[in-house]
């Protein structure tokens, strides 16, 4: 049977709580398929442009609709999430996305964007765990939902990725992603299929998904962390970390994380040639 890293994952029970990537800013680009393994470098966007744009800092996804789309009409579209707020725009050529930089470039877009990683020539895992959600989200939000280029994270896979709010979901069957999306987007996250909140520190994804589980559901949105006390190193070190809360989670809750633990050796993506450790995130105490 031809390896397959999410089967994996799944049967060792690898943590994804703590794994949502760190970026904080992001930006879509519409581009047709198929992608290079490495994109969005090898597309039409060249290595300096991106590296102008702040790529991986300010973090570059390529996005199309749900489906072969063989060409997009010129010009194509753009959208750009920073500090909770999202926009979107018209690019013609590729200098053109220069312009997102500026403030208040192109208009506020008023729907939630929901992405799905189908990035299979990166790792075969996105393809074949992230077409039937993007088919089954597409079907439900034709407008707003695009498949997306490599978000991270393969062994998880299916990976979703919402914004403006830049919660990511994972593993997720697809019957199970549209209630999950309906569900977060009427404030009722939970925490289920939940990776982590993309720009978080992992201690604080962590200290998130935990209170939704135990008190949860809540709207993530509305839900704020910081790190009160850091000891150690990031790779072997503990947060202590406060969560304000709203109803029905504690007002105030401190949990208490560790980055003592690695998990078992494993081929953590599809393409791996090496058996690798990844660092684990785990729960000391919560208090509220």
């Amino acid at each position: 049977m031809t390896f397959r890293c999410s089967l994996g994952a799944v049967d060792r029970g690898d943590p994804r709580l703590g794994t949502a990537p760190p970026q904080r800013d992001w930006l879509l680009v519409e581009h047709p398929g198929p992608w290079p393994v490495t994109a969005p470098f090898g597309a039409d966007l060249s290595d300096e442009l991106l590296r102008r744009l702040g790529h991986p800092g300010q973090r570059t996804l390529l996005v199309r609709p749900h489906g072969r789309v063989p060409s997009a009409p010129a010009p194509r579209r753009w959208f750009r999430c920073l500090d909770g707020e999202l926009r979107a725009g018209r690019w013609d050529h590729p200098d053109d996305l220069l312009a997102t930089l500026e403030p208040g470039a192109g208009s506020p877009h008023p729907e939630p964007l929901l992405l799905v990683c189908t990035h299979g020539l990166h790792d075969v895992c996105c393809a074949v765990e992230g077409r039937p959600v993007a088919a089954a989200l597409s079907q439900r939000w034709p407008g707003t939902t695009f498949e997306c280029s490599h978000l991270g994270g393969d062994r998880f896979a299916p990976n979703v990725l919402l914004l403006p709010d830049r919660t990511c979901y994972a593993q997720m069957p697809a019957e199970q992603a549209v209630p999950t999306v309906e569900a977060h987007l009427a404030g009722r996250a939970d925490g289920a299929w939940l990776r982590g909140v993309a720009g978080l520190h992992p201690a604080e994804q962590v200290a998130l998904g935990t209170a939704l589980t135990r008190w949860g559901p809540a709207p993530i949105a509305r839900l704020s962390t910081r790190l009160l006390d850091q000891v150690g190193t990031f790779d072997s070190g503990t947060w202590t970390v406060e969560l304000l809360g709203v109803d029905p989670l504690p007002s105030r809750v401190r949990v208490v994380v560790t980055s003592q633990r690695r998990t078992d050796a494993a081929r953590l993506t599809c393409r791996a040639t090496r058996e690798t450790r990844a660092l684990q995130w785990d729960v000391v105490s919560v208090e509220a």
